[in-house]
């Protein structure tokens, strides 16, 4: 049907300047989003820009969030199947254990496209997602510059997502690269949840007093972590996050020892994962794309709260 091609980092200003090729006027299609987490900024913004590429497009949308249930997003798949959809975008709560349900809508000629986070072992017709493996090397960077290039860290992260772990990916591999006197003294699966970072965060201070960096792969982990640091007193031990949630994002502003995050652009990445699907239906050639990421401090922390803030409002 189409050619699949691999592909290209895009930034905001590429996505807006290569929609003219896909007309809104070439064919109308039945496009659904399921979103494997909660109604959380990050996921909330890539809705707004599915939306508004499927608006441009002509093509009706419809989504759901799982709150990362992974029954859940199966029956909302499995709903979507029944609907007629022709193309369902999928950002799994678990990669490898949404395979099934995946296989079997694409047996029954429903298209499948990924964004955010992939699918372990399957085909899919397009891929758009945050260069990941990148997110973590921009914050390693930031962390082994902080501290001289020594010292002892440790890091939250979730490895049945294909997002977090390749930012891991990322992170370690850049310390062994540039930053090879740090030690990571523990890391620690904590699924993406805030609760369990908490935990986690307070056994491994109490266990390695002398660790002076925490690393969280997405926003809930990093603010697990900091509320670890604050309920134990170490507000000397700093904390790097990834995305740009308010609370992560007011932590920064204000001067905190959450010292930094690594910003998405969930937009961006919302509306090229719909772009791909016009384009997969129309027969056209598709890129799987990587979406640019920027490192984030009190600096420029208002710049990037403001482009949040202005596609919330849209």
């Amino acid at each position: 049907m189409k050619k699949r091609m691999m592909t290209v980092i895009v930034t905001a200003c590429a996505v807006l300047g290569m929609t003219v090729a896909v007309s809104a006027e070439e064919a109308s299609y039945s496009i659904a989003a399921s979103h494997g987490y909660g109604a959380v900024q990050h996921w909330e913004i890539k809705t707004v820009g599915m939306q508004d590429a499927a608006e441009e497009f002509g093509a009706e949308f419809t989504y759901k969030y799982a709150d990362g249930d992974l029954q859940q997003e199966v029956d909302d798949i499995e709903n979507f199947v029944e609907m007629g959809v022709d193309y369902i975008i999928v950002g799994p709560c678990n990669s490898e254990g949404i395979v099934p349900v995946i296989e079997e809508a694409q047996s029954k000629g429903v298209a499948i496209g990924t964004c955010d986070i992939g699918i372990e072992g399957v085909d899919v017709a397009s891929f758009v997602s945050s260069d990941n493996y990148g997110i973590g090397q921009i914050a390693a960077d930031f962390i082994g510059e902080q501290m001289g290039g020594e010292g002892q860290i440790a890091i939250l992260t979730w490895p049945a997502a294909s997002a977090t772990a390749d930012r891991a990916a990322g992170f370690m591999d850049k310390l062994k690269e540039s930053w090879p006197n740090i030690e990571i003294v523990a890391e620690q699966d904590c699924n993406a949840d805030r609760s369990a970072s908490l935990s986690a965060a307070e056994s491994i201070i109490q266990a390695n007093p002398d660790i002076q960096f925490i690393w969280g792969a997405n926003a809930e982990m990093a603010l697990g972590a900091y509320s670890a640091t604050q309920s134990l007193n170490r507000t000397d031990i700093k904390v790097v996050a990834v995305d740009t949630d308010s609370e992560v994002m007011e932590a920064v502003a204000n001067g905190t020892n959450l010292v930094a995050t690594v910003s998405q652009d969930p937009y961006t990445m919302g509306y090229k994962a719909v772009e791909n699907a016009i384009k997969y239906l129309n027969g056209e050639e598709v890129e799987d794309a990587f979406i640019e990421c920027e490192l984030v401090t009190a600096e420029n922390c208002a710049d990037i709260v403001a482009r949040d803030n202005a596609y919330l409002e849209k």
